[in-house]
């Protein structure tokens, strides 16, 4: 059994629900939303799915990058949920948490979500699960996220939730299908920031 089984739990939450949403593994007969949304949304995927993007280009590409998407969950290396609607089921979204370093441990939190000026309050909602997931299911240490220009909002929508601005890094990304370089702003959040958020979240819900 590799490290990366031994570092975790076997039971790892793989359904995780919010007042609106569900977020689970991507199952066979998904591919065709989670191409749509792909798609729809290839303007927003540099840095975090820029790579997604350029695998999935017909529906059997889609449902190749699900099956590897299967695999690495079960071996630990990427948790991958898609995002659905709990009144009608719909498709939205994917969030999920790659480049796991299990020496801190940490991870990056990359997502996209169709219509965000529509769903941003469900993309709220999803971080904040998957953010959870991260310090409660995989027991990690830090959480960070990074975005470009273009995608400024997902940097605002993480310090809504509680990441604080870690910096950025000038030129030091390319932009999908072209050679511009560009500027990378980091968000993280701690454990440690994790508990204290939760805490005064706690302490605020018993006073009222």
């Amino acid at each position: 059994m590799s490290y990366l089984h031994n570092v975790l739990s076997e039971a790892v939450d793989e359904r995780l629900e919010t007042r609106q949403l569900i977020l689970r593994p991507y199952e066979e007969g998904d591919e065709r939303d989670f191409m749509r949304v792909l798609i729809e949304n290839s303007s927003n995927l540099t840095p975090a799915f820029g790579n997604r993007l350029a695998r999935v280009k017909v529906l059997e590409d889609a449902r190749t990058q699900m099956q590897q998407l299967r695999t690495d969950w079960e071996n630990r290396k990427v948790f991958d949920f898609g995002v659905w609607l709990k009144q009608d089921n719909t498709y939205i979204g994917d969030v999920t948490l790659k480049n796991l370093d299990y020496k801190i441990p940490k991870a990056e939190l990359g997502m996209y979500f169709t219509d965000w000026a529509s769903n941003r309050a469900f993309a709220l909602q999803a971080l904040e699960a998957i953010t959870a997931f991260g310090f409660k299911n995989l027991a990690l240490q830090k959480v960070y996220l990074r975005c470009t220009d273009t995608n400024a909002f997902l940097g605002e929508l993480a310090e809504e939730v509680g990441f604080r601005p870690e910096g950025t890094l000038r030129n030091d990304c390319r932009g999908a299908g072209t050679n511009e370089l560009l500027d990378l702003h980091y968000f993280g959040m701690t454990l440690s920031d994790y508990e204290q958020q939760k805490l005064a979240a706690d302490k605020a819900a018993a006073t009222a």
